[in-house]
């Protein structure tokens, strides 16, 4: 994932919200359970941070989230100037924390392929190392990014895996990364294989679309449903099939202006048409 993208001013017609800030407070307490190595609950300092938004997220059809049973849930990587995505996914971990009394274990790469502060690029090992303690404060899986080694991909596959078997509730958005806007992008090659993976332990997967309304970030919660491919397909169009499944019940809890690289002018048709 790149954190150098130049963020462009919008998909047409659609408009963002006014820009979301830590507030200082927020921004020592975390750096201090960072640097403890305290485990804490996300969803508990999710309430902090939900209230220090500039205007109260809406979640909608909440009632869809499972209350038990094995789950991953699956969204649009949104951001946006002024919005990071961090925003978004706490609130969508408060949300289901509240139906079901469990946390979400978000699902991350271990580290950002390029970052840069103040125009100063930073190295890929500092900010692994920076990862590693937030992640374990947090929960937060790591996942070794596309460029590891294939037994470094296995083992954060592995580590997946087991924590879901456990009883933990799983948060990932196939996209990967950032673009120029918040429209949709492709999922990255191999998350299909990867979700595949989670459903076969008898996962069911939780679309949710992230995006803004009326300058109100909005969740909206879709039908679970059980990601099962068509029998003798070859392992890249296994891949290539659960990626489009997924990414099309997410793009449908989209507004069509942020559907993107899953835009199908038919379906864009037949909604506006509801």
């Amino acid at each position: 994932m790149r954190r150098d993208v130049q963020f462009g001013t919008g998909p047409a017609g659609y408009r963002y919200g006014p820009p979301y800030r830590i507030t200082p407070t927020i921004a020592l307490r975390a750096a201090a359970y960072v640097l403890a190595g305290r485990r804490r609950l996300l969803s508990r300092d999710a309430s902090t941070v939900v209230r220090s938004m500039p205007k109260h997220p809406e979640s909608r059809d909440s009632e869809l989230i499972p209350s038990e049973g094995r789950f991953v849930i699956v969204g649009n990587h949104y951001e946006r100037p002024g919005l990071w995505m961090a925003w978004p996914a706490i609130f969508v971990s408060q949300t289901v924390a509240k139906v079901t009394g469990r946390e979400v274990r978000w699902i991350a790469i271990q580290e950002w392929e390029a970052f840069s502060l103040w125009g100063i690029p930073i190295p890929r090992g500092w900010i692994r190392r920076i990862f590693q303690r937030a992640f374990g404060t947090y929960g937060i899986i790591a996942m070794a990014p596309p460029d590891a080694s294939p037994s470094s991909r296995a083992a954060s596959m592995r580590l997946a895996v087991d924590a879901l078997r456990g009883g933990a509730i799983l948060g990932l958005m196939p996209e990967g990364t950032v673009g120029a806007t918040p429209e949709l992008l492709e999922a990255r090659e191999g998350a299909g294989s990867f979700l595949l993976l989670l459903a076969a332990s008898g996962a069911r997967l939780l679309p949710v679309g992230i995006y803004e309304e009326e300058e109100t970030l909005v969740a909206r919660f879709g039908e679970p449903f059980h990601l099962k491919p068509p029998p003798k397909l070859s392992r890249e169009i296994r891949d290539s099939w659960a990626r489009t499944q997924t990414m099309t019940a997410i793009r449908n809890l989209l507004p069509p202006t942020l559907w993107g690289a899953y835009r199908d002018e038919r379906a864009e048709r037949d909604g506006a048409e509801e």
